[in-house]
């Protein structure tokens, strides 16, 4: 009776051990991917907040149905912007653009370049960063 006693001691001190090991890893891990999440949300937020633009004007080129339109930018913000990684949207619809450089260095200028109708037309800029700036352009 005695070496059974110490047989099952044994062993629930070891399943123990086992128990402990598997759920202190587990913790580690999700502390882990929980410090990673934070840290993500933090940069997003932190871009996101300090994403700012000014549109300084636009000109209007071209004949016949289709027309040029240059957006004149100037970040006013504390983030570079992508322009690379931007959306153009022309009364909700995405169009494509081209871009004066790929990146929009605080206090830099640039200019978006798109195609439209002629028309009162509600266009917006949405920036990777979250941030989005309106504009109303007569064409």
């Amino acid at each position: 009776m005695g070496f059974s006693y110490v047989v099952a001691v044994a062993v629930l001190l070891s399943s123990s051990l086992i128990f402990f090991g598997v759920i202190y890893s587990d913790y580690v891990h999700a502390d882990t991917e929980l410090n990673s999440a934070q840290q993500g949300f933090n940069t997003l937020t932190y871009n996101l907040e300090n994403s700012r633009i000014n549109i300084t004007g636009y000109q209007v080129k071209g004949l016949g149905p289709e027309f040029n339109v240059t957006l004149n930018i100037t970040n006013t913000g504390s983030v570079t912007l992508d322009l690379r990684s931007a959306n153009v949207l022309v009364n909700g619809t995405l169009v494509q653009f081209n871009y004066s450089d790929q990146y929009l260095f605080p206090l830099g200028d640039g200019n978006v370049t798109f195609q439209t109708t002629s028309g009162p037309h509600s266009v917006e800029l949405v920036f990777s960063t979250g941030y989005e700036k309106f504009q109303e352009v007569n064409v």
